[in-house]
């Protein structure tokens, strides 16, 4: 019963199925013929080869007589490719070598694995969220426009490095899909701004950065920057926030000097730090000098990272003096770094990079260590069991999980009460609205450890924080103080923060008192401390220890 059948079997086979004698269609069943869009009475008798696709005829002929099954493409008689997996065996049948086999339409396949293909190679050099390309595009496309410009002789583009304005603020606050909302949308007025021959990429996080084609004068780059700027400088509406921020862009102009399209980048970033170093929303044009500074930085960083281990480190300590008695009450632990090559470093200088590295948080566990200890050794070996010591803490440092256990840990280990430990903040950790600060602030103040605000008045500090948070004592910033007797707005001011002070019932500290008619006046206005140079410069553990030891008095 079975032979009767077959015919129709083989017809409606899900593969082709075929006979070849040479190149010539001996038999074929009706699912070969139809995936050519013939009959198979059409076939038989005629040569395979003319419907194979002209590319690949040389890929059949070195595929004759192998039993490794192979993807041709066959053109339909309507003209529509196919993509046939072939399956084949040499047979011998009466003395006549024949070819027998089977073909499978893979057309969807193929087409599925081309796309994915596609997107694979697509979401190698474009960035998955915004669309745009990536770093690795960039790049590409830079050292195209290099060579190009070496092939001609002459540079006529720039390059943008942009970072946007508060964007850790506007993720931590309202959340990463609104993140990614605002840098979607950056990504569009971007694009919006600029010509279809330019280029406008993500690099990461919140950076991006712009080839500018054809651009006639650093000054039509500048003004490219200005138009972006501008752009974000317009509030974002990310769900029902409207939200403010703006951007900082280095810009690198385009020069034969350039080996490598990572060097330009390079520099359009170093000059962007540049910009961000002067303050949110400016745009800086790399110079030379630039990069010395920048290696300088990172050798700088380098020597910064052993400074710890190989004790470089030490601290000055700088009288606060009670202006009622004259005497010493305590001093504020000021940290220096002897550079073995450099000498001492400022302040200003590394203090910054600390920050920016992070390294702060394992300088500043030092300094609280080593300031909480020498106090703790001044009052036993000196009888001054009331000396207070005020150690600086960064945002970074108070903002961090572990400062309370700490701090707790510091005083056991070093026997210092805490009722002589002063932690000097300053407003910007007020306002950065980290929700851990009050509740840090609460914890120290429950130990008996108290908190000054340093640098009063020259930030956004408002009733409002000053109510929100448990401050114990303000100290008035050098720059006011430095203007009495030349101002009377700054003596106003004076006048106004230490009637604010009062009603809050907290302390104050004039800082950068330098001259006697500062000290008198101070004591006039019934300002309780001062430090300066008038007083004492910051000095090292002994110089204070001999400040202490002799009684040394400033009293009125």
């Amino acid at each position: 019963m079975l032979p009767d059948h077959l015919p129709l079997l083989l017809d409606h086979c899900l593969a082709g199925l075929y006979v070849l004698s040479g190149d010539r269609i001996v038999w074929l069943n009706a699912r070969a013929a139809e995936m050519v869009g013939c009959t198979a009475e059409e076939l038989v008798g005629g040569s395979f080869l003319e419907f194979i696709h002209p590319t690949d005829l040389p890929l059949l002929r070195s595929k004759a007589g192998s039993a490794d099954p192979y993807v041709v493409r066959a053109v339909r008689r309507d003209g529509e490719l196919v993509h046939l997996e072939v399956h084949q065996r040499t047979v011998e049948k009466d003395g006549q070598r024949l070819i027998s086999g089977a073909v499978l339409d893979v057309t969807a396949r193929v087409r599925a694995e081309s796309t994915e293909r596609e997107k694979l190679q697509h979401d190698a050099f474009h960035d998955v969220l915004t669309g745009l390309p990536n770093r690795a595009l960039f790049l590409d496309r830079l050292e195209h426009r290099l060579a190009l410009e070496k092939r001609r002789h002459q540079t006529s583009f720039s390059v943008l490095v942009l970072d946007i304005d508060r964007f850790k603020v506007i993720n931590d606050s309202l959340g990463h899909v609104r993140g990614d909302e605002l840098l979607v949308e950056v990504a569009r007025r971007l694009q919006s701004c600029l010509r279809p021959a330019d280029t406008v990429a993500r690099l990461s996080g919140d950076e991006f950065t712009i080839l500018l084609e054809d651009v006639a004068s650093a000054a039509d780059a500048r003004k490219v920057a200005d138009r972006l700027r501008e752009e974000l400088r317009v509030p974002f509406w990310l769900g029902a926030h409207e939200v403010f921020s703006g951007a900082s862009i280095g810009i690198a102009h385009g020069s034969a000097a350039y080996a490598h399209p990572e060097d330009i980048l390079r520099d359009a970033d170093t000059a962007l730090y540049r910009a961000k170093a002067q303050g949110r929303g400016r745009c800086v044009e790399f110079d030379a000098s630039m990069h010395d500074r920048a290696v300088e930085l990172l050798e700088l960083e380098t020597s910064l990272r052993r400074a710890l281990e190989r004790k470089e480190f030490q601290l000055h300590y700088q009288p606060v003096v009670s202006l009622s008695t004259g005497q010493i009450t305590g001093a504020e632990a000021l940290l220096r770094w002897n550079h073995p090559e450099r000498g001492l470093v400022p302040p200003m200088e590394f203090i910054p990079l600390a920050e920016e590295t992070g390294l702060i948080v394992e300088i500043g566990a030092w300094v609280l260590r080593e300031a909480c200890r020498q106090m703790k050794e001044w009052q036993e070996r000196l009888a001054q069991p009331q000396l207070e010591i005020g150690v600086n803490l960064s945002s970074r440092q108070f903002q961090g999980p572990g400062l309370v256990a700490e701090v707790a840990e510091v005083l056991r280990a070093t026997g210092l009460s805490p009722r002589s430990l002063r932690l000097e903040v300053t407003e910007s950790l007020l306002m950065d609205k980290h929700p851990n600060v009050a509740q840090t602030m609460t914890e120290l103040r429950a130990m008996g450890v108290r908190i000054d605000l340093d640098d009063f008045g020259t930030g956004y500090s408002s009733l409002s924080y000053l109510h929100q948070f448990p401050i114990d004592t303000l100290k008035i910033d050098r720059s006011f103080i430095h203007r009495i007797g030349a101002s009377d707005d700054a003596l106003e001011i004076v006048n106004t923060i230490l009637a604010l002070a009062s009603s809050l019932d907290m302390e104050v500290v004039a800082e950068g008192v330098e001259t006697e008619q500062q000290l008198e006046q101070l004591r006039k206005m019934h300002c309780a401390y001062a430090q300066g140079y008038h007083l004492s410069r910051p000095v090292e553990a002994p110089q204070f220890e001999t400040l202490i030891g002799t009684g040394r008095s400033w009293a009125a």
